[in-house]
């Protein structure tokens, strides 16, 4: 089972400052869990990063993944967790 958690979160792109959702999914492995941070909301929707070992290492990778992009001035802000597949 994959259990999400959603972060608000915001960014500078194109010269615009954009307010939207990333979902960090988490699953577990033999070796213990793992995690991804997928951006849900238009412009940057679909970017992602690498599996990672922690939540913050995932939005890590996820910063990275995004600046890449070309954004800039992003940050995370936890706000509600659910339980789904």
């Amino acid at each position: 089972m994959v259990i999400t958690q959603r972060f608000e979160t915001s960014y500078r792109y194109d010269n615009k400052i954009y307010r939207g959702v990333t979902r960090i999914e988490t699953w577990d492995e033999p070796f213990g869990s793992r995690y991804r941070a997928v951006i849900e909301t238009p412009p940057l929707r679909g970017t992602y990063g690498s599996e990672a070992g922690t939540i913050e290492q995932a939005l890590d990778f996820l910063n990275l993944a995004m600046q890449a992009e070309g954004a800039d001035e992003i940050s995370f802000i936890a706000s509600r967790q659910e339980a789904g597949q």
